[in-house]
């Protein structure tokens, strides 16, 4: 963490079990994520063999030990048993991401041709949660990091 914040990064914490989660909130008790470094970002991920299940019961219950003033967001892993959680991660305030690395079908079973394909999906999820799609600004600020510089 210390070298994350001489180098500018905002970091984000890949937590695979409850457990994980748990010691995020006792990292940021201990003072090791700086202000500047942008607002404690946890991402739940479901769906590896060896972690949690991708199951949107389970995921009802994460939020609750997430820290004050944090984010979160969902990394989801399979076929059609990831599109529930996605909505759910929605309907919670969740952020959404997802990407052939995570996935290769859309909702119906299909096979996405790309990852512009699965933002679209995700797309939907958000707007029938009543969510509007962050700009790049609004996601920085979102994460409590700086406005990107100009390149005018």
């Amino acid at each position: 963490l210390d070298v994350m914040a001489e180098c500018g990064t905002h970091p984000e914490f890949e937590c695979f079990d409850v457990g994980i989660v748990r010691s995020v909130g006792m990292y940021l008790d201990a003072g090791m994520l700086r202000p500047e470094m942008g607002r404690p970002e946890y991402n739940f991920v479901m769906g590896v063999a060896s972690g949690m299940p991708c199951d949107a019961d389970l995921l009802q219950l994460l939020p609750r030990w997430v820290k004050p003033g944090s984010v979160w967001q969902t990394t989801l892993i399979g076929r059609a048993e990831i599109w529930p959680v996605h909505q759910r991660t929605a309907d919670l305030g969740g952020m959404l991401r997802s990407g052939l690395e995570d996935t290769f079908y859309l909702p119906d079973g299909t096979r996405a041709r790309g990852n512009g394909e699965l933002i679209e999906a995700l797309a939907a999820c958000a707007r029938r949660a009543g969510r509007a799609i962050a700009s790049p600004a609004e996601a920085r600020a979102r994460l409590g990091l700086a406005p990107a510089p100009s390149t005018a």
